[in-house]
Parts: C-alpha cells; sequence; structure tokens
C-alpha cells in the first residue's frame, strides 16, 4: 500500500507544476496570437480554451500516473520518479499545446493576407 503523505506530495507538487505551465502557456499564448489577430478579445479567448483544454488533459494524466503501480523500494524515490514520468508527459503536453497555437496563428495569418488580397483586387478593380 502506498504511503498516503508521499501520494499526497506527489499530488500537490504535480497539480502545482501542471498550473504553473498552464499560466505561462496562458501569458505567452495571448501575446503570440495577439499578434497576428485583429481583435485581441478574440485571440484571448482562444488562447483561454487551448489552456483549459491543456490543464484537463494535464491534471487528468496527472491522476493516471498517480495510481500507476510504482514502488522502487523507498516513498522518496518514488514520488521523484513519478515527478520525472510527469515532467516529460508535461513536456509532450506542452509541445503539443504550442504546436495548436501555432497552428491557430498560422491560419490566422493566412485569413489575414487572404483579406488584403481580396482587398487590393477589389482596388484595384474600381480604378
Amino acid at each position: 500500500m502506498p504511503d498516503v503523505g508521499s501520494f499526497m506530495v506527489f499530488l500537490v507538487v504535480g497539480a502545482a507544476l501542471v498550473v504553473a505551465d498552464g499560466q505561462l502557456i496562458r501569458r505567452s499564448g495571448t501575446t503570440y496570437l495577439q499578434s497576428t489577430a485583429r481583435d485581441s478579445a478574440a485571440a484571448d479567448s482562444v488562447n483561454q480554451l487551448v489552456v483549459v483544454v491543456f490543464h484537463l488533459a494535464a491534471l487528468g494524466l496527472l491522476a493516471l500516473i498517480a495510481v500507476v503501480p510504482m514502488d522502487l523500494g523507498s516513498a522518496p524515490e518514488t514520488v521523484v520518479a513519478r515527478l520525472g514520468v510527469l515532467l516529460l508527459v508535461l513536456a509532450v503536453a506542452h509541445g503539443v499545446t504550442i504546436w495548436t497555437l501555432g497552428r491557430i496563428r498560422t491560419r490566422q495569418q493566412s485569413r489575414v493576407l487572404q483579406e488584403e488580397v481580396v482587398r487590393a483586387q477589389e482596388g484595384s478593380t474600381d480604378r
């Protein structure tokens, strides 16, 4: 039976890591998306939705890692091993989230460029 104290330490430290990473993504993602968006409120809303998905997925993975049987002999070693697995999983989740924000930004840039081309074509036909 796992030590309740080490289990709680893992959950608290893991949740803190997830929240800290999510807040970094929240702040950086909003700035990243606003650089190509005409409506900063819309960019912030999209970023907030992406961050919520990140938090839900990462906290779900934290819960799953917490219950996977792992016994390395002592409670501190087991907690460190679980945190190591969590950090690797968070790195992948962070990468997927950044990739998602990049795709959203690319779509925004394409839409803005397409609108500029249409306006330029309309301007040249009006002459």
